[in-house]
């Protein structure tokens, strides 16, 4: 069988003239304009785009396409500057390479709501780039200038003598042609893409089976793999005994690892019914001591202490001798649990070793990431590591760790030559994550009617994702996961302090979506929200008042009139509003719900963003419904619970998601363009969506929520 995945090309200027004659174009070279450029490149090609010898424009995107939409936006963003027709563009994924790290974080990885804000100008410019070449080979053609003639709908136009002429017409002239070493990109009046929701290129794959996964791929002669980590985390493998599963149907070997046993077989179903029979004894080590209960309990202490270490991230005013003297304080405490990322598709990779090389094929939200992990188990050099990257169903940040890669390249190396599939079964997924760690917060303010929060003090307690394989390594600043959405709230408060409280535990943390902003909205929003009652004011009226940046007061008030703050509501019924800066977009929400025995109807939550640009407007609005429905999910039912080192959840069963019955009756989004700095959208719907909903809780029937998930407080949803 043919290698299924595409590599990305990449050409010289001579290469480009050489292969003229093939009638094909194979690549667009670009000059360097810093974009990833190697030390002593002189000029960069990158291969993000190509025709076909029919025309079809074939868009190669560096980033992983894990619903967020990114696999139609890096064509469309080519597509725009290109003039293509829209339904003659195709796009790939690519490998991992030095060429396709994302401009603005310097690293091929998905995530931090980089994929469009990012490579924004670098695909435009190359789009703009093929336009030159194919403009110019029509216009040598006609003997026309060059800047007489344009793209529009896979055609080069030149408008003064009606002449057309198509884009596979020009393909041996257009590769013979340098590229223009400037470009002119197309005006925002003249967008025919960008701002305007044509169709995403992989719902139809989706709608009909073909789009490949990681589980659906198929390899001559492969094998499939299910693995069993300790159920303790930092324990190690101490004895099996495998000789019943040996002998099972299907079996091919059974194999040792460092923490785990592995069964490869011919079929999933028969190596996981094998894994079952293997009789494992474990060195559980150290971590067998630990449990979230009392975890908790010791981010309790670490808050009421004033003798705990604490990183200060904002320190302003006086805030100590304000809350000395003030007539009236409020006190509070929150706390939320550890998370699981719980994708649709569980953790899995393909992984074939043989002759000194390595392949994988993997969803995976860092390609270079895993290739260098993969390079490492199989002792090898990176550059003999190739990566096949494939859709991934759900990431979250939960597919940028490189554990599923470990586990399947160590086993396709004790069966070398043939390609192993590696999926983790749901329960292996869940219990064997990286959370996001479980956090505390505490606070102690003073407010008035008439100036609002007069002083606020806030202690943050829990594992910093930075810190946790580099101790110290911030101090004496905080951990920068930590303090997202405190360090740039939008608030007015001349006496503020902020700090954090680091703990480290054996519990893998990771990125979870939204990372620090999720939890941190559900605190800054609920302390906000609480101080606004003590004051006697309206929630809404009293953040704006405090907001003095016009264009994030906007976006509140916006929200504030699309979700009809204001207008009366029947006796059990309440509305709450939140607000949350992140990733360079401006969120706030305004939940409806009613309440009635402590059970929830989500009635309505209306979200307003201002993201500079929507590129594709259908998209953010996606976007924003995903991010509420996850942060939904996890104010609901989210939590983690560990006994003895052992997580205690494994399935859907005992670690439910939202369903469509719980769904909110209406989600509505508005968008504004308000032209500014472009921000991301695969994550800022999130962190508001709690708070939002809590607060309307408190609203409707005055009871105030300081912890998640509801339902582990007797709350249900209607």
């Amino acid at each position: 069988m043919s290698d299924p995945t595409p590599r990305p090309w990449l050409v010289t200027r001579r290469t480009i003239l050489q292969a003229a004659g093939a009638g094909t174009l194979l690549a667009w070279a670009l000059p360097a304009r810093g974009y990833g450029a190697a030390a002593g490149d002189q000029e960069l090609l990158i291969a993000y785009l190509g025709l076909d010898p029919d025309g079809t424009v074939v868009v190669t995107t560096p980033d992983a396409e894990i619903g967020q939409g990114i696999y139609t936006t890096h064509a469309l963003l080519i597509a725009e500057e290109l003039g293509a027709a829209w339904d003659r563009v195709r796009v790939q994924f690519s490998g991992a390479g030095e060429l396709y790290r994302n401009p603005q974080k310097n690293l091929q990885a998905t995530g931090r709501s980089m994929g469009t804000t990012g490579y924004f100008r670098m695909l435009r410019e190359i789009g703009a780039m093929a336009r030159g070449q194919l403009c110019a080979a029509a216009a040598a053609r006609w003997q026309v200038p060059a800047d007489e003639c344009d793209t529009r709908e896979h055609q080069v136009v030149h408008a003064a003598s009606n002449r057309t002429a198509e884009f596979a017409d020009l393909i041996q002239e257009a590769v013979r042609i340098p590229p223009p070493a400037d470009v002119t990109l197309r005006r925002a009046e003249d967008y025919r893409y960008i701002g305007r929701s044509a169709p995403r290129l992989e719902i139809p794959l989706h709608a009909s089976g073909r789009s490949e996964f990681t589980v659906d791929l198929q390899l001559p002669g492969m094998k499939v793999a299910t693995v069993q980590a300790c159920p303790v985390f930092g324990g190690r493998l101490g004895r099996l005994e495998a000789t019943a599963a040996q002998r099972m149907p299907g079996v091919h070997s059974v194999h040792a690892l460092e923490d785990a046993v592995a069964v490869v077989a011919d079929s999933y179903w028969e190596a996981l019914q094998a894994l079952r029979q293997v009789e494992i004894e474990w060195d559980e080590g150290d971590g067998a001591t630990f449990a979230s209960d009392e975890h908790a309990e010791a981010l309790r202490t670490l808050l009421a202490s004033d003798d705990a270490e604490a990183r200060i991230a904002v320190s302003t005013g006086e805030p100590d001798a304000v809350l000395a003297a003030a007539a009236g304080r409020i006190e509070g405490h929150y706390e939320v649990p550890y998370l699981a990322h719980a994708t649709m598709e569980p953790m899995s990779c393909v992984a074939r070793v043989a002759e000194g090389r390595c392949e994988i094929w993997s969803g995976t939200q860092g390609p270079m990431h895993a290739r260098d992990t993969a390079a490492a188990r199989a002792g090898i050099a990176p550059e003999q590591v190739t990566v096949h990257r494939t859709f991934s169903g759900g990431g979250f940040g939960r597919r940028w760790q490189r554990d599923f890669v470990d586990r399947a390249v160590d086993i396709a190396t004790r069966v070398p030559g043939v390609p192993v599939k590696l999926i983790w079964s749901r329960e292996e997924d869940i219990r064997r994550d990286w959370y996001r760690p479980a956090y505390a917060c505490s606070f102690d303010a003073s407010v008035s009617p008439e100036s609002g929060i007069r002083a606020l003090k806030v202690r943050l307690a829990g594992a910093g994702l930075f810190e946790l394989n580099r101790p110290g390594h911030f101090a004496p600043q905080p951990d920068p996961s930590v303090m997202s959405g405190f360090r740039d709230h939008p608030y007015r408060i001349e006496h503020l302090h902020v700090d954090w409280r680091p703990v480290r535990t054996p519990v893998p943390i990771g990125v979870w979506r939204a990372v620090g902003n999720s939890q941190n909205g559900f605190f800054l929003e609920s302390i906000i929200d609480e101080l606004a009652h003590a004051a006697g004011r309206d929630p809404f009226e009293f953040r704006r008042e405090l907001i003095d940046d016009p264009r994030r007061r906007n976006v509140l008030v916006t929200a504030a009139e699309a979700g009809q703050w204001g207008r009366p509501l029947p006796d059990g019924h309440g509305r709450g509003i939140a607000f949350m800066e992140s990733y360079g977009s401006i969120v706030a929400q305004v939940a409806e719900v009613s309440v009635r025995d402590r059970r929830i109807r989500l009635e309505r939550i209306t979200c307003a963003i201002d993201c500079g640009t929507a590129v594709h407007p259908d998209n953010v609005e996606a976007q924003m419904e995903g991010g509420i429905v996850f942060g939904l999910t996890a104010m609901m039912y989210g939590a983690i619970d560990i006994e003895q080192g052992r997580v205690r959840q494994g399935n859907f069963s005992d670690y439910p998601l939202l369903t469509l019955r719980d769904m909110p009756s209406r989600i509505e989004t508005v968008i504004i363009n308000s032209g500014a700095q472009m921000g991301g959208v695969g994550e800022p719907g999130l962190p508001p969506a709690a708070p939002a909903v809590v607060n309307a809780i408190f609203a409707a029937c005055g009871e105030r929520i300081r912890a998640l998930p509801l339902a582990r407080q007797g709350w249900r949803l209607a």
